[in-house]
């Protein structure tokens, strides 16, 4: 009897034991285990503006990696090995389409992650085609595609839906959400584009120069001329230069605008012999909205100033 009794307090022990090892192991594991935040899926892009586009969609549900950083220049940046580990990480990459970083390094990014798919968001956006002549002995005319498609507020849509397609592909769990934030953001965006066509109505001066070409799309489609002092990196020869401070004076330009990217001092030689000044604007910030809103405005001081 005595040895029964003892023997069903043992059982009593090692049932206590066993649901203290359980409990203790479940614990572990939930303490290893990644959280939901781990889980995200990864989702890289090449400028600054397409993090912003990607999380006004996706919310809080996809992590974006950004391969150009703040202040590189997407004609010359090199991706670290650090952001190739990221791009191996990655199911998708959005893609502006014709930017040159992406011409040279796409290729690259598929040989380190094959099943990485690539979303191109000028698939639907009229290009604008550019000229340029080498001056070598065959005198070569290169023609490609402005890159700089995400500066029209009014082109964006159709970029828009590329993103928020991709990701009811990637996550139909979350297809009513992505929906909802694609047609909010819509809406925030056709505010912008009204912004722009008040602050831009009435002027009569509708020409600027600019150092990098980062506004063509932007000139087109709220009807301004855009004349630029570099071309894919290059900058003037003397002689063109001398045409461009005849120009300035001629249309009475008395502002220079430079991408944040970019060194000043070519275009500061122009300011000081027109008695102008240098603006530095930056179209690869983060907060798109608030850029395009600053940019419209020191354009629409400046044009209306070089106007009296």
């Amino acid at each position: 009897m005595l040895f029964i009794l003892i023997l069903n307090k043992m059982k009593g022990i090692y049932s206590s034991l066993l649901v203290i090892f359980l409990l203790v192991f479940f614990l572990l594991s939930c303490k290893d285990t990644p959280s939901g935040e781990d889980h995200k899926k990864v989702i890289s892009v090449s400028v600054l503006p397409q993090k912003f586009f990607v999380e006004k969609i996706a919310g809080n549900q996809m992590d974006v990696n950004v391969m150009i950083p703040p202040g590189a220049s997407p004609v010359t940046y090199e991706p670290t090995p650090e952001q190739m580990k990221d791009i191996s990480k990655s199911v998708a990459y959005f893609r502006i389409g014709p930017l040159v970083f992406e011409k040279s390094w796409m290729d690259k990014f598929k040989s380190v992650n094959p099943e990485l798919k690539v979303y191109d968001q000028s698939g639907q956006v009229s290009l604008i085609r550019r000229e340029s002549h080498s001056h070598s002995d065959k005198h070569k005319r290169d023609v490609n595609n402005d890159p700089h498609i995400w500066t029209s507020p009014a082109r964006m849509d159709p970029q828009l839906q590329v993103i928020r397609d991709a990701l009811l592909q990637m996550d139909s769990l979350n297809a009513k959400k992505y929906r909802a934030n694609y047609q909010n953001f819509k809406k925030e965006i056709n505010g912008l584009d009204q912004f722009i066509r008040n602050k831009l109505s009435g002027l009569e001066n509708r020409k600027f120069m600019i150092f990098h070409p980062a506004l063509t799309y932007y000139a087109r489609d709220y009807k301004l001329t855009q004349v630029s002092i570099e071309f894919e990196g290059k900058e003037p020869s003397p002689g063109h230069l001398r045409k461009l401070v005849d120009l300035a004076k001629d249309e009475k330009i008395q502002v220079i605008f430079v991408q944040k990217q970019f060194n000043k001092e070519t275009a500061q030689a122009i300011a000081d012999e027109i008695d102008g000044k240098v603006i530095e604007i930056n179209p690869l910030a983060y907060d798109w909205v608030e850029q395009m809103k600053s940019i419209t405005q020191k354009l629409a001081e400046a044009l209306k100033a070089e106007k009296n």
